[in-house]
């Protein structure tokens, strides 16, 4: 080659490296070609993503694409649908922003929930352990050697085979009836606190109170049983002191500037399985500080409340530094919730309401009924896999309420 038209071509290479880099960069970032103004538009990302995936993803009303995808957009607000033939509609308005990624992350359930039963002999007063992975309960309607009590884990064993509930009392049939007691879990979730309430001998109408602590995964026979008596103080004391050290634990992750807002004006701090929120019950009012962490540039659109009111139950996100205002105490009306704990996914909350069993996403939006049948004591807890739920109930007029797993995604 000419070196007259070396350094020309060189040069034009060189150019044309770099036009296509910033063509690529552009795209990277969400530009595209505005042919009416000859020059590159910024737009925005929209990423929709679904549990299970697969399902249509709907703008403003019409179809646009299906989930695990990346759609652009110019900037703007839209409504946004997920949906899923047999399952909830995940919905929500988004706002997209010029040069950002906004996610759409749908968990979907089934529209149609099964019920499989964890106990067949009848399932009286179930508790939650602590840690959610086993529920203790005490069988009465069986035959002498069943009535006892049982624990059922929430936890698969290996290769998803479903645990069978397990006896942990051998009962004598002429002693004490341990299916009829109170149980109270460890904070461990290890052992299991029975309490009785027996006839005072020589006393009429007079009871005493028994105590009996037992390990939660072996049978301990009745015979080996000894009252704690003295003891239970105690044991209650220590369950309270490793309480409160779990709880500072948790509190220490909280950012400096919250603890000070809210310190004293709260209850009932939970965090959430990933540690990542924070939801409370807000006792006085209170004003949460802008800006405790520095803003993302993409954020959660949903309106959040800085001012906290009493009786009044808040998601706070550390991530994102948004607080959202979820519902009222549980008991505080009568339109109030029974119930709201954490879902396993740390994105929902699973809430009892009205006599029906709720899941919503943890800023309060798309609280979507995942079963509206009968269930009693306003028993229902979450399996760990996030797939199921159980309550108590009982299928057909004159058999024994048992627990029963219902299939919700």
């Amino acid at each position: 080659m000419s070196p007259k038209w070396r350094y020309p071509i060189m040069l034009f290479a060189l150019l044309f490296i770099i036009g296509v880099s910033y063509v690529v960069i552009q795209i990277a970032q969400g530009y595209r070609l505005d042919l009416q103004k000859k020059n590159f538009a910024p737009n925005g990302l929209l990423v929709a993503k679904s549990t299970p995936d697969s399902a249509q993803v709907w703008i403003d009303g019409k179809l646009n694409t299906a989930t695990d995808n990346t759609i652009n957009l110019t900037p703007g607000d839209y409504q946004v649908d997920i949906k899923k033939e047999g399952y909830t509609t995940w919905s929500k308005k988004l706002t997209i922003k010029k040069e950002l990624v906004t996610t759409a992350d749908a968990h979907l359930f089934s529209t149609f929930p099964s019920l499989r039963a964890l106990t067949f002999t009848g399932a009286d007063n179930p508790v939650l352990s602590p840690d959610g992975q086993r529920i203790v309960f005490g069988v009465a309607t069986s035959s002498a050697a069943n009535k006892s009590v049982w624990v059922v884990d929430l936890v698969n064993r290996p290769l998803g085979i479903s645990s069978e509930p397990r006896q942990i009392i051998k009962n004598n049939p002429d002693g004490r009836d341990f299916s009829k007691g109170v149980y109270t879990w460890s904070p461990d979730s290890k052992q299991i606190l029975i309490t009785l309430h027996e006839k005072a001998q020589n006393v009429k109408n007079a009871t005493v109170e028994r105590n009996f602590l037992v390990d939660a995964d072996k049978i301990t026979p009745e015979a080996q049983l000894i009252d704690l008596g003295s003891e239970l103080k105690p044991l209650l004391k220590r369950w309270e002191d490793e309480k409160e050290v779990r709880r500072l634990d948790q509190v220490r992750k909280m950012p400096e500037k919250l603890f000070s807002a809210i310190d004293g004006k709260v209850k009932d701090i939970e965090f959430s399985p990933d540690d990542t929120k924070i939801k409370f019950t807000a006792t006085a009012s209170a004003t949460i500080p802008d800006e405790i962490i520095t803003p993302l540039p993409s954020t959660n659109d949903t309106p959040e409340h800085r001012q906290i009111e009493p009786k009044k139950i808040y998601v706070y996100d550390i991530k994102e530094d948004k607080n959202f205002l979820i519902s009222d105490e549980p008991g505080s009306s009568k339109d109030s919730p029974t119930s709201i704990i954490w879902f396993p996914t740390s994105q929902h909350l699973f809430m009892i309401d009205q006599g029906k069993i709720y899941v919503m996403e943890y800023d309060g939006m798309n609280k979507m009924n995942v079963y509206s049948g009968d269930f009693m004591d306003s028993f229902a807890a979450t399996f760990p896999d996030s797939n199921r739920i159980v309550i108590l109930t009982a299928i057909g007029k004159d058999s024994p309420t048992n627990l029963y797993a219902v299939s919700i995604r």
